[in-house]
């Protein structure tokens, strides 16, 4: 995975803290975004039978990845 580093500017600390947290809430977002598509990959390489073994068909494979199915 490739990792971003940003310069903080020089700015009072309210502010920093500010930058860090909106810093630190894009990148939980960006984790849960690429566990939530590599979930979908994983549902939509089953075919259709594995699919009704676990109780979902090919349509609920989006419901499925957003909300934590395996």
């Amino acid at each position: 995975m490739t990792m971003l580093t940003l310069p903080l500017p020089a700015a009072r600390p309210e502010r920093r803290n500010g930058i860090l947290r909106f810093l630190n809430g894009f990148a939980e977002g960006v984790r849960e975004g690429v566990t939530i598509a590599a979930r979908y990959d994983t549902l939509a390489q089953k075919t259709d039978n594995e699919l009704a073994r676990i109780g979902l068909r090919r349509e609920d494979i989006p419901r499925a990845a957003l909300l934590g199915h395996k």
